[in-house]
């Protein structure tokens, strides 16, 4: 049963590789974004090109962005979110609940009308699926991780090619 809230709705190696056309396919108005190893490496105040386009072209199309991290680094995070443009949220607790309904309420968006993207099984792809969320999960930017995101990682990689059966590939070319 906990199995179940570990399976993404869709994969992709990085948010830079996701068809924006296939989240629209899916009527997706609103995207819930992790920053660290999603959007940018862990702990990088740094925002990649790619990043920034990818950005842009959600904006284009009229997709909501909101940005929800469990960063404790507000003023990193603030900043990335001023360089954006985009609302953020830290101090998240992810996976529990109340900051992801906090987010759905300033994309101003329903449930199905909302995608996460995050980088880990055990905070976005869970706390997603529990309230009624779909993930994509991406693969990390970077090794470097907070120790216990470390720790948990040893047991992501064991269960991520069980979790990835079946789980649509939203890049352009499936790995």
């Amino acid at each position: 049963m906990l199995f179940r809230y570990l399976k993404p709705f869709g994969y992709a190696i990085s948010i830079s590789d996701i068809d924006v056309s296939r989240l629209l396919s899916y009527n997706i108005k609103g995207i819930i974004l992790d920053i660290d190893n999603t959007l940018v490496p862990w702990g990088s105040w740094d925002i990649s090109e790619c990043a920034r386009r990818f950005i842009q072209d959600l904006k284009k199309v009229g997709i909501k962005c909101c940005l929800l991290s469990n960063t404790d680094n507000r003023a990193r995070a603030m900043s990335i979110g001023r360089e954006l443009d985009l609302p953020v949220i830290t101090n998240a607790f992810k996976p529990l609940p109340f900051n992801f309904f906090r987010a759905m309420k300033v994309l101003g968006l329903r449930r199905e009308e909302i995608v996460s993207i995050g980088d880990q099984l055990f905070m976005d792809v869970f706390g997603s699926n529990m309230v009624g969320i779909r993930c994509i999960l991406v693969k990390p930017l970077t090794e470097r991780d907070f120790l216990s995101t470390r720790i948990l990682r040893i047991l992501e990689r064991k269960l991520i090619p069980r979790v990835l059966k079946e789980v649509e590939y939203f890049g352009d070319i499936r790995p």
